[in-house]
């Protein structure tokens, strides 16, 4: 039952995720897609019988990925996740450093290899 309850989680958070990102707030986006990634991640350790004592979803991403043999996919994705809006200097306004790539769709698709199911 408890799984349950954080798969509609994971749901509801990557639909915030998508809303923030058609609302043209990519910040926002980012972090639902993080926290989003961090839960399914928690409950995957979770089933494999690993235990984090931490409420943190990034911790949960940074642990992960310290993990051996992950599939590249998964690793690049990881490794995207963990990365931190830059800012050149003061004056200036902080941006994405990977433009191309699309957090939300990237989580979505790390949510549903983790869990290995469709999220919907």
């Amino acid at each position: 039952m408890e799984d349950n309850k954080l798969i509609e989680k994971i749901k509801k958070e990557l639909i915030h995720a998508n809303s923030a990102q058609t609302a043209n707030n990519p910040g926002m986006a980012r972090v639902c897609a993080r926290r989003a990634a961090g839960w399914a991640i928690q409950l995957k350790l979770k089933r494999d019988g690993v235990e984090l004592n931490t409420p943190s979803a990034f911790d949960f991403i940074k642990y992960y990925a310290e993990q051996n043999n992950l599939d590249e996919k998964v690793e690049s994705i990881l490794e995207h996740l963990q990365l931190k809006v830059k800012k050149d200097n003061v004056d200036e306004d902080s941006y994405w450093p990977l433009p191309e790539v699309d957090l939300v769709s990237e989580a979505i698709w790390l949510v549903e290899e983790l869990l290995g199911r469709k999220i919907e």
